[in-house]
């Protein structure tokens, strides 16, 4: 696991800056405190920040071929290097280390941007082929290791975070309209947006060639099967799924450190951990809580600790350390990020690291096999479409006297947003479900002049191309699809990402093994989703490897009680950053709007959890970024 940095000068001849690289990976050194490695020849320079994890002696970055033509720095983790180096050894390939970067490499040699075809992992790489004169980039399939680049007029940056980008003088830090539109409606900046004009994130599976004439690709090179299999019967697919699953967790064990297993008390993380105690006899497992009641979940993750026989560790979040963690969340993930959770996976990161340098994650079970409740929800949307008109009314106004909860989950919140949205069609109603804002709404609380900038911006407009230019076979395929591209690679993979790398972990996620993946995807929806509840398939697997309770257990997610917070620790904070004075001299919120959401959320008339923390995390990215 690595940072990484890359710089490409165009047109004129000019050698690329080692000083400026060296100071670009400094930036990252927590991705990567064990070494730091910088090469340079002509318009091209590449730098890596090393986290050993396999060859802890060799694999220093760059890498060179061994005839000097190929320079390579990568990020992440190539879970089919023993087969990939046995395969090229056949073919006369010569190994230098044991890494799972130097079959990048000579891959590369053989097949140029086709070897990425034969690459199964979580990676990030930039490659620079000195005989052909280019520079080759590329991000992994599901968007596990994030890649940041930055077109400037007469060079090309690249990065592992966007805060290395920033650390080049030319890199401008104007807002992005289109960005802000996304975040305020989605609570992150989906790719292949960033939340500054001059700067982009390469897309998951896809790949960059840029030369220093000026040239520059940008290709898909892999994209999620919509085909069916054959339909199996659910006792074939589990054992389909579970054989996989098996081989995955064995392919993510391997290393030459400590690792251990993220533990919620759920399904996901349950048979991911199962499968692991198979490989060894003493697995540490981590687990975090809040100490409001109803978003606690230790209790259901020692349980399956104490039925697996690991080695657990727990820790708590509380209102008081949320208030103590928002400034470093706001500088760990470099763009606005309103994910509630990423305050408890810091926390949690940091108590893995004290133990262990990898570790596995349940990332991905949700997205594959049907787990979220807007699944269940399209199916309760389709019935109360039929509903008389009137009926519908009145279920709306009965949902409207509801007094505001402020409980995890909690059915007045849930109703409301349920049926804020469900008689739009599927693929819109969905995206709304998962958003933080309605469009209208976000366009709502920003000042008049930049209202004018959004107006015509629709923050669903690459969900939409790319429903049409695939549509999915069912409402289920249409939600998978939609929570696969934005949600699992630009919310949940972000946030494991930032978390783990800002205390130099490792996350390895099982669930997104090519094969397995693939195998999930091509299996009928009926098979991945219940009627009524989420992810029978996995639950059937389950059953095999963890106590009857866990496979049964209603998923829980990870909730944060953000509204709780707000109108006791963070109180304070949220009236300091949300303060009207504050907001007119920035000029992009409402100050009277704002304040309204705020005074009615801390009164407790209203629930506005979702909007507020969007608004706040923000202010707090902005005074971290823009010194507002």
């Amino acid at each position: 696991m690595c940072g990484i940095v890359a710089m490409l000068e165009l047109g004129g001849g000019r050698p690329a800056s080692r000083p400026t690289l060296d100071a670009m990976a400094l930036a990252i050194e927590h991705r990567g405190p064990d070494e730091r490695g910088i090469w340079t020849e002509g318009p091209v320079g590449l730098a890596a920040q090393r986290l050993r994890i396999v060859d802890l002696a060799g694999g220093r970055q760059p890498l060179v071929s061994k005839d000097g033509s190929l320079r390579l720095v990568a990020n992440g983790e190539i879970y089919n290097a023993d087969d990939l180096r046995e395969a090229l050894r056949r073919r006369g390939h010569v190994f230098a280390t044991r890494t799972d970067t130097e079959v990048i490499l000579h891959a590369y040699e053989d097949d140029g941007p086709a070897c990425l075809e034969r690459l199964d992992g979580m990676f990030a790489f930039v490659l620079w082929d000195a005989p052909a004169r280019r520079l080759f980039a590329a991000r992994d399939r599901f968007g596990e290791k994030p890649l940041y680049y930055a077109r400037l007029a007469d060079r090309l940056l690249l990065a592992s975070e966007l805060k290395a980008l920033l650390v080049h003088p030319d890199v401008s830090r104007e807002l992005d309209w289109d960005a802000l539109a996304r975040y305020l409606t989605h609570e992150y900046v989906p790719a292949p947006h960033a939340i500054f004009r001059a700067v982009r994130k390469l897309l998951p599976a896809h790949y960059m060639m840029a030369g220093p004439d000026g040239s520059q690709t940008i290709r898909r090179y892999w994209a999620p099967p919509r085909r069916a299999l054959a339909a199996p019967s659910a006792a074939e697919a589990a054992d389909g799924v579970l054989t996989r699953l098996r081989a995955s967790v064995a392919r993510r064990v391997a290393c030459d450190v400590p690792w251990g297993c993220f533990l919620s008390g759920g399904v996901d993380s349950g048979l991911v951990t199962a499968l692991a105690t198979e490989m060894t006899a003493a697995v540490k497992t981590f687990a975090i809580g809040f100490d409001e009641p109803t978003y606690d979940e230790r209790r259901h993750a020692a349980d399956v600790a104490r039925a697996l026989g690991t080695e657990h560790h727990e820790t708590i979040v509380r209102g008081s350390d949320a208030r103590e963690l928002l400034p470093d969340v706001a500088r760990i993930f470099d763009e606005p990020f309103a994910d509630a959770s990423s305050l408890p996976a810091v926390l949690l990161s940091r108590l893995a690291r004290r133990h262990v340098t990898v570790v596995l994650s349940g990332d991905g079970g949700d997205e594959l096999f049907c787990g979220y409740p807007t699944q269940t929800a399209h199916v309760a949307a389709e019935a109360f479409r039929r509903l008389p008109a009137p009926l519908r009314r009145g279920v709306a106004r009965a949902a409207d006297r509801l007094p505001p909860s402020h409980a995890y989950l909690s059915f007045d919140f849930a109703l409301r947003r349920f049926l804020r949205d469900a008689e739009r069609p599927a693929p819109e109603r969905h995206l709304r479900w998962m958003a933080g804002f309605s469009p209208e709404d976000g366009r709502s609380l920003v000042t008049a002049e930049v209202r004018h900038e959004l107006d015509g911006l629709d923050p669903f407009a690459d969900a939409r191309a790319m429903l049409a230019e695939s549509p999915p076979a069912t409402v289920s395929d249409t939600a998978t699809a939609l929570d696969l591209a934005f949600y699992l690679a630009d919310d949940n993979l972000v946030q494991a990402d930032r978390a783990s790398m800002s205390v130099a972990l490792e996350v390895r996620a099982p669930f997104l093994d090519r094969d397995l993946a693939e195998y999930a995807l091509a299996l009928p929806s009926s098979l991945r989703r219940g009627l009524w509840r989420t992810k029978p398939l996995l639950r059937r697997a389950a059953r095999r490897l963890l106590p009857s309770a866990v496979a049964r257990r209603p998923k829980h997610g990870f909730g944060v009680p953000t509204g709780a917070w707000l109108r006791g620790p963070l109180r304070d904070v949220a009236r300091d950053l949300l303060e009207p004075e504050r907001l007119r001299r920035q000029r992009l919120f409402d100050p009277s709007r704002v304040s309204l959401l705020l005074d009615r959320h801390l009164r407790g008339v209203a629930n506005h959890r979702k909007e507020l923390w969007t608004l706040l995390m923000f202010q707090l990215w902005a005074g971290a970024y823009l010194g507002a």
